[in-house]
């Protein structure tokens, strides 16, 4: 397997960019009809087909960013260290794009209720609500945390820090999960189950990535596993069960959920990765993949401006209205979402440029 790298000051590999970049793709074309929905209630009947349609790929298009974040994860610093890193790194850097979700809506909605929700929780003891606001941010950031330690005590008790340390890290994540899933489940409040339970299946996730980097898979063999996705989906389909039952943030998530939803994210995670190793090279898509969170935190504010604008002008009344909708809506959101990703990378280089000169000017 041929894998292409970047060279900068943080190497990148193609491929995984390509692979976010996919995921962000489906994750807006997830959200666009259930925004349409909300800005136009009486369409539903025509979005439900749309809706379902997104079920398929729901179980896979967020825990492939835990399994990218795994091939990158690295552990062998102080804790405060790796603690400080994800704080900037995600947390700091979702508080300023939830800024720019707020701002958004507030400019082109003309409403000031969001930006004063905004300042008033970021100077008060709500702050993290705003953080908490984006949960696959804080959901990613938990399970980092948990994996760090997760690995240090399956180091601990594994005969081999090659052959066996994946699966001691699986082995303590399990015993966790359904330690936590017996004792906290039926005392936990409603739709909270991810902190504990399933932010442990994501720490698995992240073990994954890590050994993909550790023992790399070729695509075809990622492309066969990701063939069982099709599999399992037919399988739950004839079963009569509701992917939506698997949802990464569903309040009915539970002990018994995660064996099958494992499978759904692994192999559709795999699937994904594949055919990002299959396209080698897409420089949109490796744009979105570098940009993910840029792309993922104010997705709501564009999408929900558009919808509302869209909406004002005409319902979609017609089977044929919904799919315009939804692919003005979708290509709007990537327009916009570039944009504000292009602005960020002037600033940073613009930057760059100054420190540089300063350092030569202090020199």
């Amino acid at each position: 397997m041929r894998i292409r790298k970047r060279m900068g000051k943080n190497q990148r590999i193609a491929y995984l960019d390509i692979a976010r970049g996919l995921a962000v793709l489906l994750v807006i074309f997830y959200h666009v009809p259930l925004y349409i929905q909300t800005c136009c209630s009486e369409a539903a009947p025509l979005l439900a087909p749309h809706i379902q349609a997104g079920t398929y790929i729901l179980p896979f298009f967020m825990p492939v960013f835990f399994v990218i974040s795994g091939y990158f994860t690295k552990t062998d610093k102080p804790y405060w260290q790796f603690l400080w890193g994800d704080i900037k790194h995600l947390l700091l850097t979702c508080l300023g794009l939830m800024f720019i979700n707020v701002l958004i809506q507030d400019i082109c909605l003309q409403s000031t209720g969001a930006l004063r929700w905004f300042f008033t929780s970021l100077f008060s003891i709500h702050f993290l609500d705003i953080i908490l606001g984006s949960w696959f941010v804080t959901a990613i950031f938990v399970a980092r945390q948990l994996y760090y330690w997760v690995e240090k005590v399956a180091l601990k008790i594994s005969v081999s820090k090659k052959n066996w340390q994946f699966w001691a890290i699986v082995f303590v994540a399990v015993v966790g999960l359904a330690i936590c899933g017996i004792l906290v489940e039926p005392y936990a409040p409603h739709n909270n189950q991810w902190f504990y339970c399933q932010g442990l299946v994501f720490v698995i996730f992240i073990a994954i990535g890590r050994l993909l980097r550790e023992y790399p898979i070729n695509k075809w063999t990622l492309l066969g596993i990701g063939a069982l996705y099709v599999v399992l989906m037919f399988t739950a389909r004839v079963k009569g069960i509701s992917t939506l039952e698997y949802g990464m943030i569903n309040s009915s998530f539970t002990l018994a959920h995660w064996p099958f939803y494992m499978l759904l994210a692994i192999t559709g995670s795999s699937l994904l990765i594949a055919l990002a190793q299959m396209i080698q090279h897409c420089a949109p898509l490796e744009f979105f993949g570098r940009h993910s969170l840029m792309f993922y935190v104010p997705q709501g504010g564009i999408i929900l401006v558009t919808a509302t604008w869209l909406v004002r002008y005409a319902i979609p009344n017609t089977p044929q209205k919904v799919i315009v909708y939804i692919l003005v809506i979708w290509a709007a959101a990537l327009i916009g979402l570039s944009l504000l990703s292009w602005a960020q990378d002037g600033c940073k280089q613009l930057w760059g440029n100054v420190t540089k000169t300063l350092s030569g000017a202090k020199e």
